[in-house]
């Protein structure tokens, strides 16, 4: 399956959310970074197209679909500030993205590793490796933020 055919298969986003390449990041488009662009094969703006529906829940903001051999995974992107108070947000993001993908987006759970998540800094990265923060978003399988993310 394609992530283009697993964003049209889940109900809550459906064919018309799905971007090609980057676009669906508008201006952070410019954060993700890719050796061969041919590589990604779309987007979706979660954030955008779930506030409706989920109005009171930490959503997270971008799915992007990535050509890895013969086959297509998803991975996922918060451009958030990057301090340590901002930790306990994002994680509670990270939770709300796993719980929705099993829950409502079997397609797209279907297409994502455990390594597929990323948290992209705004404003610089303010969370020191070996901190208590930085234990904790390891524990929770999110990397390090950082200012760009290479694919």
């Amino acid at each position: 399956m394609t992530f283009r055919q697993a964003i049209a298969q889940t109900p809550d986003l459906g064919a018309p959310t799905f971007w090609l390449g980057l676009q669906a990041l508008g201006n952070n488009s410019s954060r993700v970074q890719c050796a061969d662009i041919r590589c990604l094969t779309g987007s979706v703006a979660l954030d955008d197209v779930l506030k409706a529906k989920y109005p009171n829940d930490p959503r997270w903001d971008y799915g992007i679909g990535l050509k890895k051999g013969k086959r297509e995974a998803a991975v996922w992107i918060e451009v958030h500030p990057a301090s340590t108070s901002e930790v306990t947000t994002v994680l509670t993001k990270l939770q709300w993205l796993k719980n929705w993908l099993k829950t409502q987006a079997l397609p797209l759970d279907k297409l994502t590793a455990v390594q597929s998540y990323y948290w992209v800094a705004t404003r610089g990265v303010h969370i020191r490796q070996g901190s208590p923060q930085a234990r904790q978003l390891q524990l929770a399988g999110l990397p390090l933020p950082r200012s760009r993310v290479m694919l």
